[in-house]
């Protein structure tokens, strides 16, 4: 089967790799689509994330897989079933000469039947990642495409939540990439008032204000603190999310901040950053993305009409064009990929 590689010094292509091999508690699934996840996956290309890397890895987790064969011992998943994030190889293992790098850019992959596996053997321990290999329910008509972003909209809401927006609270949101505009649409569901996206380009910025910002501060030509202060009466903000991975831009936020206000670092930093070293104790909020128990709370959302799922990328490809959708994450023409592999 056909795979995104990288070797994790900046190169990603598509090569043939072995088929994953399920056991008797596994499924094999073909894959429909999985879409970039654009800081996470640039590091990984690049070797930037604060732990160490085996490479040359399978790239990717942001997929969607239905279900086309069973391990003998399943008896909660069926062909046909759709499902978050399956892997071709799970973190910890190896296909063939090749790493996870959490395997999701693969034309076939594997979920695991945990619940029974652990009821045939309390003593074993699943693998972490297989706590976010979720079913789909079939009432949701959604393309595969869409439901990958399912995956960014679950964290980052599940994120938001957790650092304690809410209504009537006053939030920045630091960037507007793909996971900003996730997360300034469900700081906006929840009430925020007002949310204000900070970023250094005016496309971005308008694109930002359709998902429901209700102000937009470019950085680059404006002192966001001033503004900021402005657009708050002097009062300040209760919170700051920072989607960026640039922890000197989180930095320079914290005087926007009001008096007992919080700073909340989404995005993964260099490695070697010392995140105390530049954000206050008293000033920093720590946040989870409860990726897992938001997942019926998306899917209600969609059912509701309170999110729109296409909304949060730009383009679509097949996965041979790897190289050239993260060329253009890179220069800024695309701002999330998915990657179709349907046909």
């Amino acid at each position: 089967m056909k795979a995104a590689i990288t070797d994790g010094n900046g190169n990603v292509w598509c090569q043939d790799v072995p088929m994953p091999q399920p056991n008797e508690y596994q499924c094999l699934c073909k894959m429909l689509a999985a879409a970039t996840c654009t800081g996470t996956d640039q590091k990984h290309i690049k070797n930037g994330l604060p732990w160490k890397q085996q490479y040359p890895g399978v790239l990717g987790h942001e997929s969607v897989g239905r279900v086309i064969e069973v391990g003998k011992k399943v008896r909660n998943i069926k062909p046909g079933d759709v499902f978050l994030r399956p892997t071709a190889v799970y973190n910890g293992q190896k296909l063939g000469e090749f790493t996870s790098l959490w395997g999701g850019f693969a034309e076939y992959g594997l979920v695991t039947d945990t619940q029974a596996w652990i009821q045939d053997d309390p003593t074993w321990k699943p693998h972490g990642y297989m706590q976010f290999q979720m079913k789909l329910p079939s009432d949701i008509l959604m393309s595969a495409a869409d439901a990958t972003m399912l995956i960014t909209l679950k964290e980052t809401a599940g994120f938001a939540a957790s650092v304690g927006v809410r209504l009537y609270k006053s939030v920045a949101v630091l960037g507007a990439g793909s996971v900003s505009l996730c997360m300034s649409r469900f700081v906006k569901v929840f009430g925020a008032d007002p949310l204000i996206v900070v970023a250094r380009r005016d496309a971005q910025l308008e694109y930002a204000r359709k998902i429901g910002a209700d102000f937009t501060v470019n950085a680059a030509t404006t002192d966001m603190v001033t503004e900021v202060k402005r657009l708050t009466g002097g009062k300040g903000l209760d919170i700051v999310l920072d989607t960026t991975g640039d922890i000197r831009l989180a930095k320079a936020a914290i005087p926007m901040l009001a008096p007992d206000g919080k700073i909340a670092l989404y995005a993964t930093y260099e490695f070697g950053t010392n995140v105390k070293e530049h954000i206050p104790a008293e000033h920093l909020a720590a946040g989870a993305t409860g990726e897992v128990p938001s997942h019926e709370y998306m899917l209600d959302a969609v059912r509701l009409g309170l999110v729109t799922l296409s909304d949060y990328y730009s383009h679509r490809m097949p996965l041979s064009e790897v190289k050239r959708g993260f060329e253009m994450l890179h220069d800024k023409t695309a701002f999330k990929v998915v990657f179709d592999m349907e046909n």
